[in-house]
């Protein structure tokens, strides 16, 4: 009985997921226009930012952030698991940049 009671504590609407993913998608739209206006006014070449690999990975770090999150609050991944793939992208980001810092010296 305890069982189906946590069950069912859990169950979203659909409308509810899908205002997570609306507002995360708002989310994102916003980073990128506030990344595109720190490019234009850098006036580097897009087209060496689009080329770069870190553009890339960071994309990717993005995307999986929003995703994460909107499935944990959306109660469809437990916290020990948003936990596990949490951290798996901050040691990701800070072994990048610990790599960067160890070939400047």
């Amino acid at each position: 009985m305890e069982e189906q009671a946590v069950i069912e504590a859990v169950q979203l609407s659909p409308e509810y997921i899908a205002g997570l993913a609306v507002l995360a998608t708002v989310g994102l739209v916003a980073m990128w226009g506030l990344f595109w206006r720190a490019v234009a006014n850098s006036r580097e070449n897009i087209m060496d930012i689009l080329r770069s690999p870190s553009f890339f990975k960071t994309v990717t770090v993005m995307g999986v952030i929003a995703a994460t999150v909107v499935l944990s609050l959306a109660g469809r991944l437990e916290g020990n698991i948003t936990g596990a793939i949490l951290s798996g992208i901050a040691g990701y980001v800070l072994g990048q940049l610990s790599n960067k810092s160890d070939t400047d010296k």
